[in-house]
């Protein structure tokens, strides 16, 4: 993913103002709901949780 340069804050505002909050959680809900969501984890999370799971194999 191509890094980008943060938005200025006449951009930012523009955004903002054209989302449509309600209808973005509804749609979170309804694909945590189907379980369509997806979970992402750090860098630094995966090897915790890699380490995690090899250390509690007893």
């Amino acid at each position: 993913m191509k890094p980008t340069k943060p938005l200025t804050t006449p951009e930012l505002e523009a955004w903002e103002n054209s989302r449509n909050l309600e209808a973005e959680l509804l749609e979170s809900v309804r694909q945590m709901i189907a379980r369509k969501g997806r979970v992402v984890f750090s860098p630094n999370t995966s090897i915790k949780k890699k380490s995690t799971n090899n250390n509690s194999v007893a």
